[in-house]
């Protein structure tokens, strides 16, 4: 048995999300490992020294980290109880998303002390969106992770592409979080209106309108009309929403969508398998096309050689939704500093006569 050197750190394992389908596990001690061999059958395992190296140790594999599960009980650890879920930062906070979800809840907490429920309740809508867009990227890694595991048993071969039952749960995972995102993103709206306007507005398109005749002078107002419009983020983001909600299926918007093997390069020439699920670009433009009935006109959108054919330059749908997230986070930290209210933790008060202290051990 292999004898593990004591390790200075917190009692909690750890399981990182990688792009692609990857996973890098760390138990309680100062290795961490790839639960998927390389195209030449090796495992890779890594020594760090300190609790806190392990993301930039694996960062040094040059695979994105999506996030990552704390299994901090036994609980959690036989699946009983769901693990505490974090969405990673490429920049600023490592966990950025978790800190906006937890400084929501503090606004609350504000908004409730001074009995204003309109705030309070905005802020709770906050904080409560802010986790369920984080715990859709997870949903969707979840999805990959099966998407690689049941591609590798059969011959991987680069850019090929390759349907099953995973694919489609990859699709509808990705439309879920386009949906809570844009959600979010209403939510933010909703805030900024009520309290920086004074109106009630609970709609981007709404607030849009707003801003055509009469411009944002502050910062956050400013932020958020620049991510609106054509061609910026927030745009891109919502006209992928509209496109599912409103037009067709992702995976079968426009050209049809397959899963697509890949590799990440390792050091020592090794390659590492992952999954690439492809997003159709243009999307308001497909929506558009069905919408006046050009994508109809010729019926080979229901054959094979629809398949999508431009597959390096589309983006990745795991990897386009963490980069949201992140830009979500840094939105809902303008938008948080327009608040009346500053943010304060709550604290638990015994009512009096109520605390007891009982002694250790009786």
């Amino acid at each position: 048995m292999e004898e593990t050197e004591f390790f200075d750190g917190p009692q909690v394992l750890r399981e990182l999300h990688l792009a692609g389908g990857c996973r890098a596990l760390n138990g309680m001690d100062q290795y961490v490992e790839l639960d998927t061999a390389t195209l030449n059958g090796k495992s890779v395992k890594i020594r760090f020294e300190k609790f806190g190296a392990l993301y930039a140790e694996v960062k040094k594999l040059r695979i994105p980290i999506v996030g990552c599960d704390f299994f901090l009980t036994q609980e959690q650890a036989s699946g009983l109880l769901p693990p505490e879920w974090r969405v990673t930062s490429v920049s600023g906070p490592q966990w950025l998303c978790a800190d906006q979800g937890h400084n929501w809840s503090f606004i609350q907490n504000s908004a409730f002390e001074e009995k204003n429920g309109v705030l309070c309740d905005l802020a709770s809508r906050l904080s409560h969106q802010i986790r369920a867009c984080e715990w859709r990227v997870r949903e969707l890694s979840n999805c990959y992770a099966k998407q690689l595991a049941s591609s590798i048993p059969r011959n991987y071969k680069e850019s090929s592409l390759f349907l099953d039952g995973n694919t489609a749960q990859c699709y509808m995972a990705f439309q879920s979080f386009l949906i809570d995102a844009c959600i979010l993103r209403d939510y933010f709206c909703e805030f900024y209106a009520a309290t920086i306007l004074e109106k009630d507005i609970a709609s981007i398109g709404g607030l849009i309108n707003h801003f055509k005749k009469n411009p944002p002078d502050d910062s956050a107002g400013k932020e958020l009309h620049a991510s609106a419009i054509n061609g910026q983020w927030l745009c891109e983001l919502g006209a992928y929403r509209n496109l599912v909600v409103h037009a067709a299926p992702l995976s079968q918007a426009g050209e049809s969508l397959y899963a697509v093997a890949r590799h990440f390069p390792l050091p020592e020439g090794e390659k590492l398998p992952a999954v690439k699920l492809p997003i159709p670009k243009n999307p308001s433009s497909l929506r558009d096309a069905r919408n006046n009935g050009g994508y109809f006109e010729n019926v080979d959108f229901a054959r094979f050689s629809n398949s999508v054919k431009d597959v390096e330059n589309c983006n990745d749908a795991l990897e386009y939704s963490h980069l949201c997230m992140q830009l979500l986070g840094a939105l809902s930290g303008s938008i948080a500093k327009v608040s009346p209210l500053k943010p304060t933790i709550p604290i638990a008060k015994p009512l009096p006569g109520t605390l007891k202290i009982t002694p250790i051990g009786e």
